[in-house]
């Protein structure tokens, strides 16, 4: 079942015969909504747009004959008037369809100012910005000069102002039509005084709608002056079900006691009964999440007749209050029921917080329009509407997923095999630093009870949970029962190089990388949602693993170590740029490597062989072998789950173990080039730097950088055979100092690594000059803050409601 919607400028509707026209016309296109503009019927006289065979109907009239907009909502579909105003150019409504609401708006802009109509308009809106917005209408006004305006003399008169621009930016509003006809001309007004066609008329509608759009097309111009157009919108896509931990339950304690019981009940049972504990602690998991949504579904039909109840007596004591309107016991059982209803839904509304994972909600009773806001923003920027694969766009849903699922599939799978041999041949020409037996005897020992404990206390509440739906309050809350059954599976996988299979599990989540094309698949971050027991289990071997690698990874590295920080870095790299402004004698190049998808790529046998040479012990080695198995992950496309994909290469981004694994492999890259004679380092006094890094984010600082980046470029090469380190050079970037026109040229040719004038590096944007940093970085971040408050004025947020933005 689809939602149809018409929007039509039909330039007046006093005359019957052009009614009864209009109404042949809608009649037989069977719509849902219908949006008219310009029906130029006066306030007085606005009966005459009643029609219910058209559906009901909202008017917003001038008292003149002028202006004017009118929706029909079809009959059957729920719906409320939310505002309008008195000069027939804004109504907007409420309606529910197939269960979920939306916010239908008609519009009729004004010819001239248009700026503060859309500042107020989006004022207007605010209050409901947390649900689904279509606007429809005339703006009088194009979005993009070039291609929505067709006219003799070319001008930059009739766009659309900056304040429409900022509204649909900030309610996450999409130009449907364009979306889907990206490079067609085609117009909905033609004006034959100006010698003109334009794209007046148009239909935003707010991101997560976009991919439920199976029509939107600009109708043929009969009877009025202007092309409708039509827009059919498919109903809420069926999501797989995934199950989470409601955190609420814990306030029961009459359950919480009886979850302990069942708990402890099992184990007792179980352990020990000739059974393996990776298979006893799995079935746990099911055993328990049974009972979870079985309580849960018992305390939502409870709380969902406590609160017809409460509704109920509410009602009641009314009509009492009106017999005695003074009855002082009356008042206060009226109001002790209302602040139960408030419990009850101030009790769903945390829960939907938590599930929203807000971070910063601390004022919970003054907050709702920065959460509303939150939400939204939220839900559109999780939103993917179109794709390109090979050069064709894709905006269905299942293409979209199918998109993203070959290229993971593609990402993920090793094509590399057998290299075993070569990579034991290259490592034993490198110099890997091996650990010491006294450090390789703490990083093997058993796992104690207390260092689980550690780590479940030191776990965060709120984030997301794994494929298996436990969040870390049900190890904070169980810890006394789930410890010791847990500390068994991780010794037995020490000793038997053997996971829980739901350890093999992951979901991925993907975020769009910052100032890239986000039609482009390869342009979006992947997050592993793991499961809580496998990142206390990781956590504890990163915590061991840190204290080692902090003493046998060089300084050079800045990342995910204790002591070391980002700004070591920056400052490092600001210096040399300063150091090498006074030497003109000092030609020199600052190399920043972009490597394609680097925690993605790590190859495994690389790192495991790796970890071999270093000596880490057959314990340690054993747990990183079993969780570098037979992986799989389901992508999470726009809330749907996708099927499995098998991994056989990458580390996982969102583990504990993940960045120092990573580190452990970069090393291996960082110690050849510094090893390497070839290779010119930059020396400041005695020292000599050629690299500084921060996980992926990698440096080289050369001097003579013509003969140098030769040697870098055959280790890159030679490294990355083997460990699946990929240099992109498209996006690989250089600055130079002391170096003349000519050698600049030389140099991009031989390297194929552009020379740049400024560069963006852990944030920070860099040129050759120092004395650029103020106007590069804290200009656009300060202009970036007036903006941020000019927003927050629109929205009138009181001083707490803008307080959880600029954290």
């Amino acid at each position: 079942m689809s939602l149809k919607l018409w929007n039509w400028n039909v330039n007046g509707m006093n005359d019957k015969k052009k009614r009864n026209g209009i109404e042949r016309i809608l009649k037989k296109k069977n719509l849902d909504i219908i949006c008219l503009q310009e029906t130029h019927v006066a306030s007085k006289h606005k009966k005459i747009l009643i029609n219910k065979r058209l559906g009901n109907e909202f008017i917003s009239s001038d008292k003149k004959k002028k202006r004017g907009v009118v929706l029909y909502i079809k009959n059957n579909i729920e719906l409320h008037q939310l505002f309008k105003d008195e000069e027939g150019r804004i109504i907007a409504a409420r309606i529910k369809w197939q269960g979920e609401m939306m916010i239908i708006v008609g519009v009729y802009a004004p010819n001239g100012n248009k700026t503060e109509f859309f500042r107020l308009l989006e004022e207007r809106l605010f209050d409901y910005m947390d649900q689904k917005i279509i606007i429809m209408g005339d703006m009088n006004g194009v979005v993009s000069t070039e291609i929505d305006r067709l006219r003799k003399t070319k001008t930059e008169g009739g766009k659309l102002p900056k304040t429409f621009f900022e509204m649909v930016k900030n309610y996450n509003l999409v130009d449907i039509w364009r979306l889907r006809h990206p490079l067609e001309k085609q117009y909905t007004f033609h004006s034959e005084p100006n010698q003109s066609m334009s794209r007046l008329d148009q239909i935003w509608i707010s991101n997560e709608l976009t991919l439920r759009t199976t029509k939107i097309e600009i109708q043929a111009k009969v009877i009025s002056d202007h092309n409708p157009i039509i827009m059919e919108m498919k109903g809420v896509e069926g999501r797989t079900f995934r199950w989470r931990l409601n955190d609420n339950l814990w306030d029961d304690q009459k359950f919480v006691e009886k979850i302990r019981t069942k708990l402890f009940e099992y184990f007792t049972d179980n352990l020990d009964k000739g059974v393996k504990i990776n298979v006893v602690w799995d079935a746990s998991k099911a055993v328990m999440r049974g009972l979870f949504i079985q309580q849960n579904v018992w305390k939502r039909n409870n709380k969902e007749k406590r609160t017809k109840e409460i509704l109920r007596q509410i009602m009641d004591y009314e009509q009492k209050l009106i017999k005695k309107p003074n009855n002082e016991r009356i008042l206060q059982e009226i109001k002790s029921l209302r602040t139960q209803f408030a419990m009850l839904i101030n009790k769903e509304v945390e829960w939907n917080i938590k599930r929203l994972r807000q971070k910063n909600f601390e004022f919970a009773n003054k907050s709702g329009k920065w959460l509303a806001w939150q939400v939204k923003r939220r839900k559109e920027q999780n939103t993917i509407n179109k794709i390109q694969i090979n050069g064709e766009e894709i905006t269905e849903s299942k293409g979209i997923r199918r998109g993203f699922v070959d290229f993971y599939e593609q990402l993920y799978r090793n094509k590399d095999r057998n290299n075993n041999r070569k990579i034991e041949r290259y490592l034993k020409g490198k110099m890997v630093r091996k650990i010491s037996t006294e450090q390789r005897e703490r990083l093997n020992a058993p796992i104690s009870r207390e260092e689980v404990e550690e780590v479940i206390r030191e776990l965060k509440r709120g984030k997301a949970p794994g494929p298996d739906g436990f969040t870390s309050s049900y190890y904070k809350e169980m810890k006394d029962i789930l410890t010791v059954p847990l500390v068994d599976v991780m010794n037995n996988t020490l000793k038997e190089k053997e996971i829980p299979s739901t350890w093999k599990e992951a979901f991925i989540t993907i975020i769009p990388k910052q100032d890239a094309d986000p039609t482009q698949v390869k342009n979006y971050r992947p997050i592993s949602l793991l499961n809580t027991d496998y990142k206390i289990f990781a956590g504890i071997l990163a915590k061991r693993f840190k204290k080692i690698l902090v003493k046998i990874i060089h300084e050079d590295q800045a990342g995910f170590l204790p002591g070391r920080q980002i700004k070591n870095n920056t400052r490092s790299i600001i210096n040399i740029i300063e150091y090498l402004s006074d030497r003109y004698d000092k030609p020199a190049s600052l190399i920043f490597v972009d490597a394609e998808k680097a925690f993605d790529n790590v190859a495994w046998d690389f790192m495991l062989r790796n970890l071999e040479t270093m000596e880490v012990g057959q314990e340690f080695w054993n747990s990183i072998k079993a969780i570098y198995t037979e992986q799989k992950a389901k992508l999470i496309i726009n809330n749907v789950i996708t099927e499995d994909i098998k991994i056989s290469k990458g580390t996982r981004q969102g583990c504990p173990l993940s960045p120092l694994l990573f580190i452990v492999v970069l090393e291996v890259l960082l110690n050849a080039i510094r090893q390497n004679k070839q290779i010119k380092g930059i020396s400041l006094g005695s020292n000599e730097y050629k690299v500084k890094a921060y996980a992926d984010d990698v440096v080289l600082t050369v001097e003579d950088p013509i003969d140098s980046i030769k040697g870098i470029l055959e280790e890159m090469e030679e490294f990355g055979k083997l460990a699946g380190f990929k240099l992109n050079k498209s996006k690989t970037k250089m600055i130079v100092k002391n170096l003349d026109q000519d050698k600049i040229e030389l140099l991009q040719q031989q390297t194929e690594i552009e020379v740049v004038k400024k560069v963006k590096y852990l944030g920070l944007w860099l040129t050759n000059k120092n004395i650029d940093l103020y106007q590069n970085n804290y200009i656009p971040v300060w202009n970036g803050i007036k903006k941020n408050l000019e927003v927050w004025a629109r929205m009138k947020l009181s001083f707490w409601e803008e307080y959880p933005w600029s954290k």
